[in-house]
């Protein structure tokens, strides 16, 4: 229940701020109400000075009514410009990103709350004498100040997030976040040795959609009485269909469980392995190194032709899987307890390697700039990873360099890419300070 909860406030998470932000009209009603209408004696605690006469709030409502009106199509219309924007320079994936930033949407909910608040207290007035002194027009005036530094807040947001390097530069800072975690996590990892499984379970999905969430402790508890080890293979993010393969249980003891009681354990543990149709980017690391390859693909494309800015993604992708690969294991103990354990295997060395770089070669193997910054980018990753991850690497990048040199027809171009290689073999780099290329910048 807690989980669903949850999903439905991630997939409605934009209405859900601007609400949140509109109700604050709700309670600045309830002042006014209280103050101006059920308890007008309150009024003589209050300074002189917060007092209006109902004339003045009357005509400054009124105007202020107008005018958050017009904010609000003027808002919308901005961010809508924004959007596009992003989603025709950038990536239409990246999009969400822009609308999740501080001061954006709820710039929105303000304006939104403001004219209610203001349409809904010149109703009131109506039926209150001129000469009597109301508040409502005073809390107008400090709602419409804090309207307008809301207003500066998310001028400054659009001003700074419509920058090439700013957009690439939060992307990076969300994905090194998360990656971190993970490689930490990854680090202090252990399995089960694979002689001691004496019988296997295969667990099938019974929902359609990405793998959104792992619920562990529902797993752990529905797995607390049996001696096994639960392989989840499927990753976060990977789309996946109803009645595919999705884990694996690995028994200590013998299976004895009938065939009934096994597909009731199956229908449990399936269960607790959350569906969405769309991504978790708050979870998935995947998500976010998709959205620089994709930035840096838009760079490459003919119209747009970029190459720099594809360097610049290409080099902050080396770094991430450098960090990415510091660690020997390529799984995660997500739970554990006396007899059971939960393990979530992610993408190996070649899968991970394969999916950043396959698409950027096949682009930019043929500019002689990308195809020197692709090749000097895998060396990064093989100076930070594990010396368990670096002969994947290596490999990779021969299958890479073999891929650039037949696409550079030039001779220079061809001799400059072999100096990058030799560097490879000979690993003349071998003093840089590993700690402080993992770490955070």
């Amino acid at each position: 229940m807690i989980q669903k909860i949850k999903l439905g406030y991630f997939n409605n998470r934009n209405f859900i701020r601007i609400i949140s932000y509109s109700l604050l009209s709700v309670v600045l009603l309830l002042i006014t109400w209280l103050f101006d209408y059920h308890l007008p004696g309150l009024k003589t605690y209050l300074p002189d000075f917060l007092l209006l006469s109902t004339n003045v709030s009357t005509s400054f409502l009124s105007n202020l009514s107008g005018v958050f009106l017009t904010v609000t199509t003027f808002t919308l219309t901005t961010i809508l410009t924004i959007l596009n924007y992003y989603s025709s320079s950038f990536t239409p994936r990246i999009v969400q990103d822009f609308i999740d930033k501080p001061h954006v949407l709820s710039l929105f909910g303000v304006l939104i709350g403001g004219f209610f608040y203001t349409v809904l207290a010149l109703f009131f007035l109506q039926n209150l004498s001129e000469d009597v002194m109301v508040i409502s027009g005073t809390i107008a005036i400090f709602y419409a100040v804090t309207s307008m530094i809301a207003f500066v807040l998310f001028v400054r947001r659009v001003l700074r997030d419509i920058k090439y390097d700013n957009v690439i530069d939060n992307v990076f800072a969300q994905a090194d976040r998360l990656i971190i975690t993970e490689a930490e996590q990854r680090k202090s990892s252990e399995r089960y040795d694979a002689e001691k499984f004496q019988s296997k379970l295969n667990i099938f999905g019974q929902s359609t959609g990405y793998l959104y969430h792992i619920d562990h402790k529902a797993l752990l508890t529905t797995l607390k009485d049996i001696p096994c080890e639960l392989v989840i293979t499927k990753k976060i993010g990977e789309y996946i269909p109803r009645g595919v393969y999705i884990a694996t249980l690995n028994f200590l003891n013998q299976n004895e469980l009938s065939h009934e009681e096994e597909i009731e354990l199956a229908k449990k543990i399936s269960n607790a392995l959350v569906f969405n149709t769309v991504k978790n980017e708050s979870q998935d690391y995947h998500f976010e190194i998709t959205n620089i390859i994709e930035i840096a693909l838009k760079a490459l494309s003919p119209g747009v032709n970029d190459p720099n800015t594809a360097i610049i993604c290409i080099n902050k992708l080396a770094l991430l899987l450098g960090k990415l690969f510091s660690s020997q294991n390529h799984f995660i103990l997500l739970a554990s307890n006396d007899n059971a354990k939960v393990v979530y295997h992610s993408y190996s060395v070649e899968e991970e390697m394969y999916l950043t770089f396959n698409q950027i070669l096949f682009y930019g193997k043929s500019d002689p700039a990308v195809a020197r910054a692709i090749l000097e980018s895998i060396y990064l990753i093989y100076m930070i990873s594990d010396k368990s991850a670096q002969a994947e690497v290596k490999k990779f990048f021969q299958y890479s360099y073999s891929l650039c040199l037949e696409a550079l027809s030039s001779e220079l171009d061809q001799d400059m890419l072999s100096r990058i290689k030799d560097d490879f073999d000979q690993n003349k780099d071998n003093v840089s300070d590993e700690k402080a290329l993992r770490s955070a910048d």
